[in-house]
């Protein structure tokens, strides 16, 4: 029998059930929720409390808001965070209360709140913050996120603008070189203090083969440098004001690297420059001015004496093939220069090309603004005299620094630009170390003539003639950048962050050598002197997304970061050369003769790419026991085809022993104890972008029926393996004394596998080199800083430090195994084929023609 219903009846019912289900669900998720109160219910007092709502606003000392400031009801885990504008609401008993306000380097602050009479409204409250006197070591800034040290598992250390002004003002590196351990620039003997130069570094030992740097200057085992969270390179962190600097952040083990995963296997340097502050309208400027004075002490050489008995006891007088003759004339030239040396010559060449640099300093910075928006205008110029004449470098740069708050919103532009104007010696300082001291700098004359010797058997040109031309090497570079943030704050544990990064940058190199340099005493005249020309424009994109969550449950601290990271590098050089000028000031290359012979002009370009994904967490249990997890997935064009993607991952634990009862209760001058050990497996991505692929060069004096002919240049390698190192680490902090003392200790050990390593190979394969994985590296070493202040005035920002470095580094190569007789062995004993038969055939056919060679 069938069935009917009223529709409105059956709707009445439907509506009446889901009330119930609902009601039914209401029922079970407050007794669920509620559970944990009515099982403490027996602990709190049986009178019912009533609660009432405060609102209220944090600023600092400059009535400027502070956003994600911890509100705390004194005796409980209640409590919330400031939004973007400062304020809070929180819900508090009705009786007497205590907040208990807080933020990273700022002093606490403890609000009583006392019981409202009936009738009076609770007021807002307006809570003032001020800076606590702790130094920028208590908190590690990664570029990506911040945290607190004493609650994070990584080698880490970070030094302010002051700190690194102690060390002196002409560069940051240096500055670092000398506070931390950890970092060591290598000395260049070769270049010493040129100011065009830059520095080779190194942090914690090395993750490459040694020495192995392609021909487009990637340094394999330099670290990553950021830069307002930005990738950035040495030379911008070189050339930078050190007055625009806020902190600078070492990170050196896996558990502090991670997160920039297959990039930072040679540790990372966060730079973060100072930000606008609030309030009127001020104006800062600073400057210095210091002297370069070379030093030649280290050098033990012979004097002009020495030296000519040395050459004739080496049987430099002493004809190769005898005669009379040869014999009499090289007996005279020796009796000359003892003649020369008796009458009292005795030079000292290499103090010739050097003198007193000296070196100057100026920033100015303007900044204000009020409420939601503030600004910074900067400009500065560092002129860097060298040591060796000709030896220049001036760089004048500036920058535009806004922030905008509205809302829930935060927005942050960064704007800079540098010019470089640098200068070096046509000739280098070795050429003046070569000339003998029993040369005379000046002919009988006065006037610097161009030989020094020369004859049958001596030719020595003199240096200072080739200075005194109108050579020269110089050049100008120009570079921009622009950084923009984007941050959302939906809720006081959520930030949300999306950053884009421009970067651009053009330089400009010209050499000229003068048609009168010795180098072309033997050229035919219309080839003497050249001018050479090269360009180098790059381009960098970076752009960024990435989600924090940050939430105290209790005794529960958990930190969340998870992003996303694309990058892309552009680099184009092109150049050309000429030849053959007339005497004179004809330096350009519209005097020329030509182009050289059988020269072509430069042009290479070079594109890299990557991707990446990460994922950071952070968790302690009552700021005693830590652990920090890192994950990053990467993709990237400088590896093979078949080995594009790669992940990266780190784990770290710690333990505040200074948190435990037993040192609290007893030993209440121990501010910091904390052990940690991590291990992780950061990347490596500073190579030539073009080493995997297969590449010909045209061969233009090879026509031959085919058409034009094409040499192999280079021998790509589809299945070249990411370079990764397994980084172990264990660590000891420890402050004393109200902050007076300070050890840190770290233990590393580094292995490399795969190594990435570049193999010869034999000619007949039409190529010099292969890039090869082979073995491995392994590193490993101690570092310990330790510092005391004898004085500690922050008030007064009067104090006296003394502070011991100790650092201890080997490495060595190991694995390798039969890889390299395999391939050594793979170029012997072959017969190169040219052309085939069927090959021959082939192409001779296609061409309308038949042919039958044998």
């Amino acid at each position: 029998m069938k069935k009917t219903y009223d529709r409105k009846v059956f709707k009445r019912k439907l509506l009446s059930d889901r009330k119930t289900v609902t009601v039914t669900i209401r029922l079970f998720m407050i007794l669920l929720l509620g559970f944990p109160l009515l099982t403490r219910a027996g602990t709190m007092d049986s009178t019912r409390v009533e609660n009432r709502e405060v609102r209220g606003k944090v600023i600092d000392e400059k009535k400027q808001p502070i956003p994600g400031v911890s509100v705390r009801l004194g005796g409980t885990s209640m409590g919330t965070a400031t939004d973007v504008d400062g304020k809070f609401k929180l819900l508090i008993p009705a009786d007497t209360a205590t907040l208990v306000v807080s933020f990273i380097g700022m002093k606490t602050e403890i609000v009583r709140i006392p019981r409202l009479r009936a009738g009076v409204e609770q007021k807002e409250l307006t809570i003032v913050l001020r800076d606590e006197d702790v130094r920028l070591e208590d908190v590690v800034v990664t570029g990506i996120f911040t945290r607190k040290k004493e609650s994070f598992t990584g080698s880490a250390s970070t030094y302010s603008a002051a700190e690194l002004k102690t060390m002196g003002t002409q560069n940051i590196l240096q500055g670092l070189k000398t506070l931390d351990p950890a970092f060591a620039i290598l000395e260049d003997n070769q270049f010493g203090s040129d100011p065009n130069r830059l520095p080779n570094m190194e942090i914690r030992g090395k993750s490459s083969m040694l020495g192995l740097r392609d021909e487009l200057d990637a340094d394999p085992n330099q670290p990553l440098f950021i830069l307002d969270g930005f990738e950035s390179t040495l030379a911008a962190i070189n050339d930078l004001d050190i007055n625009r600097v806020a902190s600078i952040t070492i990170l050196k083990d896996a558990a502090s690297t991670a997160i920039y995963g297959s990039k930072a296997a040679n540790g990372v340097i966060v730079v973060e420059t100072v930000k606008p502050e609030a309030g009127k309208l001020q104006v800062s400027y600073t400057g210095n001015m210091n002297l370069s004075i070379p030093d030649l002490s280290s050098y033990n050489l012979m004097n002009a004496r020495e030296k000519l008995e040395f050459e004739r006891l080496a049987g430099r007088y002493e004809p190769v093939n005898w005669s009379t003759t040869n014999e009499i004339e090289l007996t005279n030239l020796y009796n000359e220069k003892l003649k020369v040396i008796e009458s009292g010559v005795d030079t000292y060449w290499l103090a010739e090309p050097l003198r007193v640099g000296v070196n100057q300093k100026h920033s100015l910075y303007v900044q204000g603004g009020e409420g939601n928006f503030l600004f910074g205008l900067g400009a500065g110029y560092n002129g860097i005299s060298g040591v060796m004449e000709e030896s220049d470098r001036a760089v004048m740069s500036g920058n535009i620094d806004l922030i905008y708050r509205v809302s829930k919103f935060q927005f942050s532009n960064k704007f800079s630009f540098s010019s470089t104007d640098y200068k070096n010696p046509i000739v280098a300082f070795n050429e003046y170390a070569r000339a003998n001291p029993y040369y005379k700098k000046h002919g009988a004359d006065g006037t610097i003539e161009k030989w020094l010797e020369k004859n049958d058997f001596f030719e020595a040109s003199n240096p200072l003639w080739n200075a005194s031309q109108n050579s020269r090497d110089e050049g100008k570079n120009l570079a921009l950048s622009n950084y923009f943030i984007a941050e959302y704050f939906p809720t006081q544990e959520w930030r949300v962050r999306a950053r884009i990064g421009l970067t651009y940058g053009n330089d400009d190199t010209e050499k000229f050598y003068s048609p009168n340099d010795t180098r072309y005493e033997n050229v035919e005249m219309i080839k003497k002197g050249q001018y050479t020309s090269t360009n180098t424009r790059s381009n960098q994109v970076e752009g960024e997304l990435s989600v924090t969550y940050a939430k105290v449950l209790g005794k529960h601290r958990i930190n969340l970061v998870a992003g996303g990271n694309v990058f892309s590098n552009k680099s184009l050089t092109q150049g050309y050369s000429a030849v053959g000028f007339p005497e004179g000031d004809f330096t350009y290359p519209s005097f020329s003769n030509g182009y050289p012979e059988n020269g072509t002009p430069t042009y290479y370009e070079s594109v890299s790419r990557s991707v990446n994904g990460y994922f950071n967490t952070g968790y302690s249990f009552d700021d005693r026991y830590l652990m920090d997890f890192s994950l990053r997935t990467s993709g990237s064009s400088v590896f093979g085809t078949s080995r594009k993607y790669n992940t990266t991952w780190s784990v770290g634990l710690g333990w505040n022993l200074h948190k435990e009862k037993f040192i609290m209760d007893n030993l209440g001058w121990i501010d910091l104890l904390k052990l940690r050990a991590s291990i992780g497996n950061p990347g490596n991505q500073s190579f030539d972008s073009a080493q995997t692929l297969l590449t010909y060069a045209f061969q233009y004096g090879s026509m031959n029926y085919f058409g034009l002919g094409a040499v192999l240049s280079q021998i790509g390698n589809a299945d070249l393996k990411w370079q990764v190192t397994l980084d172990k680490n264990i660590g000891l902090d420890v402050t004393l004394f109200n902050k007076r003392f300070a050890l840190t200790l770290d233990y590393y050990y580094k292995i490399t596998d795969p190594l990435l390593i570049k193999v010869s190979t034999p000619l007949s394969s039409g190529t010099s080199t292969y890039m090869t994985n082979a073995g491995e590296q392994v590193s490993q070493g101690l570092t310990a800083s330790v510092s005391y202040y004898i004085f500690q005035n922050f008030e007064e920002r009067f104090s006296w430090m003394v502070r011991a470095n100790l650092r201890t580094q080997k490495n060595r190569i190991d694995k390798i195994g039969d890889k390299l007789s395999t391939l050594n062995a793979s170029g012997k004993g072959t017969n190169t084929v040219r052309y085939s038969y069927d090959l021959c055939k082939y192409f001779m056919n296609k061409q309308g023609y038949k042919i039958d060679l044998f």
